[in-house]
Parts: structure tokens; C-alpha cells; sequence
């Protein structure tokens, strides 16, 4: 038998490139910073590392905001009374009442209004209208706006007073009258005070006989209560 024969296989040769030559940029001349290396600390396990301050704050006001929590839950079952701002407080202070005011009938009411309120107020006016008409005799002069102020200020306090007066409802018509012409007297002298500051004499002529046009009906009014008196009741409410 025959040997086989060993076939070679001839490659063809290998055609090799020039390989480019390495091209150098020139490279800006910036500085290079020159950094520090070193090694980056490491903080071993068994050691606790540093707090901020910023967690600081946050534990701090999570515990506020608990302990606030608590006392709201602890006030809420009444288990302790806290003071908060606009609470009820079981103990309250000491307040001052007034002393209740001494009940009498209608009749003793009525006769204290005629005669502690009406009375001594006809009794001044009738010396104001005299003094006025002497001292304001057609001419602006001083001596007149002195008697209009102080008119004024008499008729202010005659018209509080009255206002303030306790009257029963048995002689309301009377006491109504009275105010409505204390207060039409006290208008006419605020417009004769007004014509003064004006310079005008014929305001404060008008005004001054507007306050003795009112001040004629303040008798009948006072004769009109004491008529009215006699039918309030004399009885003591219990």
C-alpha cells in the first residue's frame, strides 16, 4: 500500500502598509493647575462620624413639635388643664357687679324726673334768654359771642342730662317734648354762633330767636308731665 503524500498549501505573502507618522498639535499654553494629591481621609467603622448642625436643628424641632403634640392629646382628655391663649379657665377672676338699683314705682320715678331734671333746667333758662338778648343787640361785638358760648355750653349739658334721665313710660309724651324742644334750643345757638364766626348778624339774630321760639314750650312740657304724673302707678314692683 502507498504512503500518503503530504499536500502544503502555499499562502500568498502578506502586503504590508506604511503606517501614518504621529502628527503633534501644538498645544495653548494655559497653565496647568498643580492639584494636591493626596489620599481622601476615612473614617474607621468604630467611630462615630461628625454631626452637622443642620441635623442638630431637625432633632431639636422634631422634639418640640412631639412635646406640642403631647400636651395637645394631654389637654384633650382633660388630663391636665394647660393655659392656652384664648381657653376658658375653670378659675375665673373676680368680677365686679354692680349693685342692683333700688326698685321704686313709676310714680316716685316720675316725680324724680320732673323735679330733679325738668325744674332746675326751666329755672336756669330762664335767666340765659334775658342775658343774651342784652348782649347781642344787632352788633357782632364781644361781650355777645361770650353769653352765646356760655348759652351753649349750658344747653349741652341741660340736653346730656336729660337724655341720661331715667322716665318712665307713663310720661314719655312729656319727657319726649322736653328733649325735642331742649335740643331745637340748642340747634338755634349753634346757629347763632355759626352767623358770629361768618359775620353775618342776621344768622345770629335768626338763631338766637329759634332758641327763645323753643324755649316758651319748655313750661307747658313741664306742666304736661306733672298732669301725667298723677296717673302713674304708685305701686313697688316686686
Amino acid at each position: 500500500m502507498a504512503a500518503p503524500v503530504e499536500r502544503r498549501v502555499q499562502t500568498p505573502p502578506v502586503e504590508r502598509y506604511p503606517q501614518p507618522e504621529a502628527v503633534s498639535y501644538p498645544v495653548a499654553g494655559y497653565p496647568v493647575p498643580d492639584y494636591p494629591v493626596g489620599e481622601m481621609p476615612v473614617t474607621p467603622l468604630w467611630a462615630e462620624p461628625a454631626r452637622s448642625g443642620r441635623t442638630i436643628y431637625m432633632y431639636a424641632g422634631a422634639a418640640a413639635a412631639l412635646l406640642v403634640m403631647l400636651m395637645m392629646v394631654l389637654n384633650s382628655t382633660n388630663v391636665i388643664q394647660l393655659p392656652w391663649p384664648g381657653g376658658t379657665s375653670n378659675a375665673a377672676g373676680p368680677t365686679l357687679q354692680r349693685s342692683p338699683a333700688p326698685k321704686t314705682s313709676d310714680y316716685a320715678r316720675a316725680d324724680r324726673f320732673s323735679s330733679v331734671y325738668v325744674a332746675p333746667a326751666l329755672l336756669s333758662l330762664s335767666h340765659t334768654l334775658p342775658a343774651l338778648q342784652a348782649a347781642c343787640t344787632g352788633t357782632l361785638s364781644s361781650g355777645c359771642l361770650t353769653a352765646l358760648k356760655a348759652a351753649n355750653q349750658q344747653m349741652t349739658d341741660f340736653v346730656s342730662v336729660i337724655d341720661n334721665a331715667d322716665a318712665p313710660t307713663c310720661i314719655s309724651a312729656g319727657a319726649n317734648a322736653t328733649r325735642f324742644d331742649l335740643q331745637s334750643m340748642a340747634y338755634g345757638l349753634d346757629l347763632a354762633l355759626n352767623g358770629y364766626q361768618d359775620y353775618n348778624a342776621a344768622e345770629v339774630y335768626h338763631g338766637i330767636y329759634h332758641f327763645a321760639y323753643f324755649g316758651r314750650s319748655l313750661k307747658p312740657d313741664a306742666t304736661a308731665i306733672t298732669a301725667q304724673k298723677a296717673h302713674c302707678s304708685k305701686v313697688i314692683p316686686s
